[in-house]
């Protein structure tokens, strides 16, 4: 099944645990999905091995970005 992912570029996916932990790390992911609900990132606590340490690049607009219901 995986761990379903939105990408900075605006696509979704199922990623295995590993590949979102290179994503968060490479700043390409701007939100995933836990059981609890939706996780976005530079806004919800992650762990903080995987927190990046600062977002390069463009950035949405925090105030556009809806996440999807569960």
């Amino acid at each position: 099944m995986g761990i379903h992912v939105i990408l900075v570029n605006g696509d979704t996916g199922n990623v295995d645990g590993d590949t979102l932990d290179h994503l968060i790390r490479k700043n390409e992911v701007v939100a995933f999905r836990r059981a609890e609900g939706w996780v976005q990132i530079g806004c919800d606590p992650i762990r903080r091995a995987q927190q990046p340490s600062a977002r390069s690049g463009k950035r949405r607009d925090d105030s556009s970005f809806k996440l999807p219901e569960p």
